[in-house]
């Protein structure tokens, strides 16, 4: 059953990652709602740690890939006990983050690692 499970999370990967790759945000690869809500996520971003043009692009091609990703593991999940559910949305979330770091120039990671620290411990409170 997790062979299972694991095999069509990798094959939603790889199809989220091919649609990523044959249409743009503008080729109607993604949803109109999700478009906006990657360049809000993005513009946001950008607004604390400043992107130069390129890495603009790149995070906001992230954060389709993400939203796509988070998106089809919900569907996939639905029914799967709160552990399994937690693992898979944690593994995706890790993933995000080191592809967006590896993103980052140094002093933009310590930004960003401290708009995050910031942003939970404001969240904590």
């Amino acid at each position: 059953m997790k062979t299972l499970f694991l095999a069509a999370c990798i094959t939603a990967s790889v199809c989220s990652a091919s649609a990523a790759v044959a249409g743009g945000p503008g080729d109607g690869a993604y949803s109109q709602a999700m478009i906006s809500r990657a360049t809000t996520l993005t513009r946001a971003l950008a607004n604390r740690i400043h992107f130069n043009e390129a890495q603009y692009v790149a995070v906001k091609q992230l954060h389709l890939n993400m939203l796509t990703e988070r998106r089809d593991l919900e569907i996939l999940l639905n029914g799967a006990s709160a552990e399994e559910r937690d693992a898979q949305l944690s593994w995706a979330q890790q993933r995000y983050e080191s592809e967006l770091m590896y993103l980052l120039k140094p002093q933009q990671l310590v930004a960003y690692q401290s708009l995050r620290t910031n942003f939970t411990a404001h969240s904590l409170k």
